[in-house]
């Protein structure tokens, strides 16, 4: 649970609150984040923060009013100036055209199951050695450039409000590394990605190993320029994780169905919409997740299906949306979810999906991805990193920057096979509050017919 002093007065200032018969919450979240990022194949900057903030939010009828610090909790008085300001602006505010739906925590949650001392600690010291590791190793093979980043943290999150006495409280931790070889001359790049919730969860070994499956491939073979038109394409975990955030933010969202700007807008619950094969669920309980246990409307998270069998089964529903259109909360007033493309049938392993893919294009990444028109899924997006051409079931050549343009309905609906073993994919957010998030996906998805819009001349 969060620190004793602390928490005395977040709950000394929701008792204070409640007896003057207000609507209010607050919302602490706290992180501590160390981060090194390399260019030029040295470490360009290495910083190290820890942030408290803390949201105070007031409603009085339709108004709704909130007011912000970024400062350690420290004082009654400092948190009775904080309330004093939400109740301000929410007398300030203008009136919703519905009836918001104040946050009620269901039950109480001390969640810590996530937490690693270790991995909160890592040292920048500890990073920039394992990555000069991999640079070392890697630089005398060829005219190598690297760079990427490493970003390890944890966070606590911790919220009460006076519609009852129950907390929810979270503290986790997560890392991430992306590190990119660049050819100087070729101009071909090649990314290694690992994600982690405890320290020592990934070596030097295991990334150069990594580089070394690629290297002769790209080294030995020039680019191949395909052709456009529709093609099979394997994708790897990154740009099926791409896909699955598309599918959810163009056609599973409440907001946009109800607005009639999703690809789903024209349908039921129960129609079809994709591959007898697609399943997507947002499960809390998946251990490839973060698993976040609850939202901050209070909601204790269970797991979500909205796709089954391909049927479009269900809507995502935040708090805001549900009351403007009379829907019922799902669970899902939180930045970070725990989105789930369930794994298929097909053989586990990257050589045995080349096996079954025959002649395709391997396009692990989509990079610079655009939506040109979410309300038909369209989206765009280019291959960037470790692509290759698959013939007779084996990698032959690097494949030159090609964009996919097509809709996620059609995609989706074109799903050859997907492997049997699920692997983590980290997408956390770092710029802004440090949001771990992590979705559990296929290590491969095979497809036929999917769109090739444009093919450059050079990677």
């Amino acid at each position: 649970m969060l620190d004793p002093k602390t928490r005395d007065l977040l709950l000394a200032a929701r008792n204070r609150a409640r007896q003057r018969g207000l609507n209010a919450e607050f919302s602490l979240h706290r992180e501590r984040s160390g981060l090194i990022r390399l260019g030029n194949s040295a470490v360009a900057l290495s910083t190290h923060e820890e942030l408290t903030r803390l949201d105070v939010s007031v409603q009085d009828g339709r108004k709704v009013g909130s007011f912000g610090i970024l400062a350690d909790v420290t004082s009654a008085e400092q948190l009775a100036e904080a309330l004093h300001q939400a109740e301000e602006n929410c007398a300030a505010a203008l009136p919703k055209d519905y009836d918001p739906i104040f946050a009620e925590i269901q039950e109480t949650t001390d969640d810590e199951r996530g937490f690693d001392p270790a991995l909160e600690t890592l040292s920048a010291q500890a990073k920039t050695d394992l990555c000069a590791r991999v640079i070392k190793t890697l630089a005398p093979h060829g005219n190598y450039d690297f760079s990427g980043s490493w970003s390890t943290g944890s966070v606590e999150l911790y919220h009460v409000t006076t519609a009852n006495d129950n907390e929810s409280y979270r503290r986790l931790t997560d890392g991430r590394m992306v590190i990119v070889l660049k050819e100087q001359n070729k101009k071909w790049e090649l990314q290694v990605e690992r994600s982690q919730t405890r320290a020592g969860a990934f070596t030097a070994d295991d990334i150069i190993a990594e580089f070394d499956r690629l290297l002769p491939i790209y080294e030995s073979q020039p680019g191949f320029k395909t052709q456009v038109g529709r093609q099979r394409v394997l994708f790897g975990p990154q740009a099926i994780a791409a896909l699955l955030q598309l599918s959810v933010w163009s056609g599973l969202h409440g907001r946009g169905w109800e607005e009639g700007r999703a690809f789903t807008s024209g349908k039921q619950p129960g129609e079809k919409i994709f591959s007898e094969l697609i399943n997507i669920s947002d499960d809390p309980d998946n251990p490839l997740t973060f698993s976040m246990p609850f939202d901050f409307n209070g909601h204790r998270r269970r797991r979500f299906v909205a796709v089954e069998k391909g049927v479009f089964k269900a809507l995502f529903y935040d708090s805001q949306t549900a009351a403007k259109y009379g829907r019922k909360p799902t669970g899902h007033d939180l930045s970070a979810w725990d989105l789930v493309l369930e794994p298929g049938s097909g053989p586990a392993g990257l050589e045995a999906a080349l096996r079954l893919a025959g002649d395709a294009l391997y396009i692990p990444h989509l990079h610079y991805i655009h939506m040109p028109d979410p309300s038909k899924g369209l989206f765009t997006g280019s291959s960037r990193f470790n692509a290759m051409r698959i013939q007779d079931g084996r990698f032959v050549s690097p494949i030159l920057s090609s964009r996919v343009t097509d809709a996620i309905p059609t995609v989706l609906s074109n799903v050859v096979a997907l492997s049997s073993r699920a692997v983590c994919q980290n997408e956390s957010a770092t710029y802004d509050r440090r949001a771990p998030e992590a979705m559990s996906v296929p290590e491969w998805l095979l497809c036929d017919n999917v769109r090739i819009s444009d093919v450059a001349d050079s990677f």
